[in-house]
C-alpha cells in the first residue's frame, strides 16, 4: 500500500512538472494570439485611413494604421488587445473618427504581417516609435489620448508613464498580467514562471495625467476588481466607469465613445461631429 502511493505521489509529481515546463515554453502562444496576415485600410473600407510603416531597432517593419483628426479633436494612440492585428479594429476607426478623432491603431511585432516577435518588451518599444511617429507629424502632447485595452492597456500605461500627453483611457485593464494569470490557473506559479508580466500597478503611479478607466462588470476574463485595483493607485485626477451587464470583448456595444467624450471635453467645447 506505501508503495502504491509512493508511485502515486512521483507520477502526479512528475505529470506537474511537465505540466508547468509546458506552460513555461508555451507561454507567449498562450497569451498573444494574432492574426498574421497584413491587410490594407480600403480592403475594409477605410477610405480615409492610411498604413503607416515603422520600423523598431531590429529592423522589423510595423504595419500600423492612422486616420487623421478632425480641426479641433485630439488623436487616440490605440493599444489593442492580445488577438486580431490592426484590421480587426476597423469598428475603432468608424466610431472614433466619425466622432471627429483621429486615430492610430499600432501594428505589434507578429501581428498583421509585421516583423519580430509578440512580447511585453517588443510591444512597449513600438509604442514609443508610435508615439515618436505622431509627435513627428506636428502633433503636441495635448493633441494625443494615449489608449489601451485588454493587455495593451499595459502598453499603454508603461508608455503614458514615460511621455506627456492630453489623458490615458484604459478599457478592461489588469493591475498585471500576473494577477490575470494567477486567476484563471491558480495551480501554477504563475509568479515565477511569467516572461511578460506587465505589471501596470508599478507604473500607474508615474503617471501625471488624467486617468479614465472602463470596464465591464460581468468581465471573466479580466475581472473588474483587477481594474480597480489599478485605479486605486493611480493619482487624481481620474474616473472609474463600471459598465453594467458588460464582459470583456463586448465593450464596443457600450457608450464607450461618449464616456471619452465627456471625459475629455471635462466642460470644454469640442466641435461638432463628422460625417
Amino acid at each position: 500500500m506505501l508503495g502504491l502511493l509512493k508511485s502515486t505521489v512521483v507520477i502526479v509529481a512528475t505529470g506537474y512538472v511537465l505540466l508547468t515546463a509546458a506552460v513555461y515554453g508555451l507561454q507567449r502562444q498562450m497569451m498573444f494570439l494574432p492574426t498574421v496576415d497584413r491587410v490594407d485600410p480600403a480592403d475594409v473600407g477605410l477610405k480615409r485611413v492610411r498604413e503607416v510603416v515603422l520600423r523598431n531597432a531590429s529592423g522589423h517593419e510595423l504595419y500600423s494604421w492612422y486616420g487623421e483628426a478632425a480641426e479641433g479633436y485630439p488623436t487616440i494612440l490605440l493599444f489593442h488587445g492580445n488577438a486580431g492585428a490592426v484590421n480587426h479594429r476597423d469598428y475603432r476607426f468608424r466610431t472614433l473618427m466619425t466622432a471627429g478623432y483621429g486615430l492610430f491603431v499600432l501594428g505589434y511585432p507578429g501581428y498583421g504581417g509585421s516583423g519580430g516577435s509578440p512580447s511585453e518588451g517588443s510591444f512597449v518599444e513600438a509604442s514609443r516609435l508610435a508615439y515618436e511617429h505622431l509627435a513627428g507629424l506636428g502633433l503636441e502632447a495635448g493633441d494625443i489620448v494615449i489608449y489601451g485595452e485588454s493587455i495593451g492597456s499595459g502598453v499603454a500605461v508603461q508608455l503614458a508613464a514615460e511621455v506627456e500627453a492630453r489623458a490615458l483611457v484604459l478599457e478592461a485593464p489588469m493591475a498585471s498580467a500576473v494577477d490575470v494569470a494567477s486567476r484563471h490557473y491558480p495551480f501554477l506559479p504563475t509568479r515565477l514562471l511569467m516572461k511578460d508580466t506587465f505589471y501596470s500597478v508599478d507604473h500607474i503611479d508615474a503617471i501625471d495625467m488624467p486617468l479614465l478607466i472602463m470596464h465591464g462588470d460581468r468581465d471573466t476574463i479580466i475581472p473588474v476588481d483587477s481594474g480597480r485595483a489599478l485605479f486605486a493607485e493611480a493619482k487624481q485626477p481620474k474616473s472609474f466607469i463600471e459598465l453594467e451587464g458588460a464582459g470583456h470583448n463586448d465593450l464596443y456595444r457600450y457608450p464607450t465613445v461618449d464616456h471619452l467624450g465627456d471625459f475629455l471635453s471635462a466642460g470644454a467645447y469640442l466641435p461638432n461631429p463628422v460625417d
